[in-house]
């Protein structure tokens, strides 16, 4: 913000929706699958924060869509953005448990997933419970020496991250609907 005013009187540029109050800190919902409720695998997104071992991703011009909604709930807080302007997230949880994974053309959401989740779901199939955690994430390290490692080829952790919330608890399908 302090950047913003000490050139706003010139009215050369302005901040742009959202983009003028982007806070410090990174949240990202981490969606999670199991059969058994003790055994959690993560669905992982194009490019998203998720696995702390995956390299952050370019992508330009256009984010991936994705990836680009579910940004609006990392703003707190969590629980009122995902229920007032992020309620298409119970949908795609909905779908995952139900198991839309059957044939091409009743499926395009799977296309929004990262091609390891794509894989996870079309070879287990459907999954009993599924959840959405909110983590906190920041560079593990400076990026000068996680590119460093990463250069001399040595396994790298890009990211740090702490659990801040449950955003929606463990949910199964009952009867058509998520319960």
């Amino acid at each position: 913000q302090v950047m913003n005013a000490s050139f706003s009187s010139f009215k050369i540029v302005n901040t742009y929706g959202a983009f003028g109050s982007v806070g410090e800190a990174r949240y990202e919902p981490i969606i999670s699958v199991s059969n058994d409720g003790k055994s959690w695998v993560e669905i992982e997104l194009p490019c998203k924060p998720g696995n702390v071992k995956r390299r952050p991703c370019f992508c330009a011009p256009y984010h991936y869509r994705l990836d680009w909604n579910i940004w609006f709930i990392g703003f707190k807080p969590h629980q009122s953005m995902l229920q007032r302007r992020e309620r298409w997230m119970f949908e795609l949880i909905h779908k995952i448990l139900r198991g839309d994974i059957n044939g091409n053309d009743d499926r395009p959401w799977l296309a929004l997933l990262d091609p390891t989740s794509i894989d996870f779901l079309l070879q287990y199939g459907p999954t009993k419970y599924a959840k959405v955690d909110m983590y906190r994430y920041r560079m593990a390290d400076p990026l000068w020496i996680i590119a460093m490692k990463w250069m001399r080829g040595e396994v790298v952790t890009w990211w740090a991250r702490e659990l801040e919330e449950s955003l929606i608890r463990p949910v199964q399908v009952d009867n058509g609907n998520l319960a």
